[in-house]
């Protein structure tokens, strides 16, 4: 069956010489002192994102990139110089935060280099019990500067982040009822945008941002809907008379991979929006839960179970490969840069860098967390 879906969705792969490219020897990249009030700050800040990113050695090299700056009050002049000497770049930075700057000053040498996203500036929403209900929270990418976004004082989940962090959708259960809210994150207001009879949940923004996929349940079982973000008419992605939930887009904004019981047991499926005719992806794990599609469409991370065993697991849809890649961790999420995922894995957040293996804890001390979404 997945080798069927790999031939409808191979527009969406990756090259062979993109993914060989992964195994290459890491550049060297040194840093000057950064002058200014701030610059040293700053420094450390850059310094620490690009060592995260993992696409990076620090240290002098001939073949080396340098990273040349200046900060006061926050605000950076910040260059990028090639080998040679010669300017990639020169840039200012001048956002209210430093962080915030000093987070697009990394992402931006990590896009001249290497010509992918980096993540610095992503930001990561989740749900914590830590007031005594579940309420959802949003940190910067590095776990930093984390803050409550809800104040229900009841259930919230399944938050999702659109893209540029402009918007979050959570499912409430303000009246009574699951439905899905939609915060202004830069201006902090709420609102109800479904509200349909029934269970309303699980709602997962396109890759443009328009549209939401979300589990409605008001024609009997529980269907996959796509909707436009403003509300309006509900396109319902197939009739079954399973229990569908956990939608994730693929980037092409035309493929969904979602959880189906249509077996018996909650296994994964893909769909194109114009043909609808969903197609299993055989997995080998009893049970599959929380799909993501990666940004470059190669693949899907989800949670495995076999009995109480969790692991997250990721299939490449090329391949067919699927590889277990965190033993006890569950509800993964790809990061903006395809590299790196977050997870929970006891009472942290964690990321791992699926190129290298490096596993760090992101979000701890806030109590029992779950559902991460990365915003791209």
């Amino acid at each position: 069956m997945i080798n069927h879906c790999c031939r409808v969705l191979g527009v969406l792969m990756v090259t062979a010489a993109a993914a060989a490219a992964a195994g290459d020897v890491l550049p060297r990249i040194a840093f000057e002192d950064f002058p200014g009030g701030t610059g040293e700050s700053v420094r450390e800040i850059v310094r620490a994102e690009l060592a995260r990113s993992g696409r990076f050695r620090e240290g002098v090299s001939p073949q080396g990139w340098t990273v040349r700056a200046s900060s006061s009050a926050g605000r950076i002049d910040g260059a990028l110089m090639s080998a040679g000497g010669a300017m990639v770049f020169n840039n200012q930075y001048d956002r209210i935060d430093l962080r915030d700057n000093a987070h697009a000053f990394a992402d931006d040498i990590v896009a001249a280099v290497t010509g992918e996203p980096g993540i610095a500036l992503s930001r990561i929403a989740f749900v914590s019990d830590r007031s005594g209900a579940k309420e959802v929270y949003l940190c910067d990418s590095d776990g930093q500067r984390i803050e409550q976004v809800t104040q229900e004082g009841g259930i919230c989940g399944a938050p999702a982040l659109s893209p540029g962090s402009v918007f979050l959708a959570y499912t409430g259960y303000q009246s009574g009822f699951a439905d899905v809210y939609l915060v202004n994150l830069s201006r902090g207001d709420r609102r109800r945008i479904i509200s349909a009879p029934g269970t309303n949940s699980g709602a997962a923004f396109s890759p443009d941002g328009t549209r939401l996929a979300v589990t409605m349940s008001h024609g009997g079982t529980p269907d996959i809907f796509v909707t436009l973000m403003g509300g309006g008419r509900q396109e319902r992605l197939m009739a079954s008379r399973a229990v569908e939930a956990s939608p994730s887009w693929a980037p092409d904004g035309q493929h969904l991979v979602f959880v189906s019981d249509a077996t018996g047991a909650p296994q994964l499926y893909l769909c194109s929006r114009r043909k609808r005719k969903p197609e299993r992806i055989d997995t080998g794990w009893a049970r599959c839960t929380a799909p993501d599609w990666s940004p470059d469409g190669q693949r899907i991370a989800f949670t495995g179970w076999r009995g109480e065993r969790k692991s997250v697991v990721v299939c490449d849809l090329e391949t067919a490969v699927v590889k277990e890649v965190m033993s006890g961790a569950e509800d993964p999420v790809w990061a903006p840069d395809g590299r790196h995922l977050a997870a929970v894995q006891g009472n942290a957040i964690v990321t791992l860098n699926t190129v290298t293996g490096e596993k760090r804890r992101l979000v701890t001390g806030m109590g029992r967390v779950s559902e991460p979404t990365w915003s791209r």
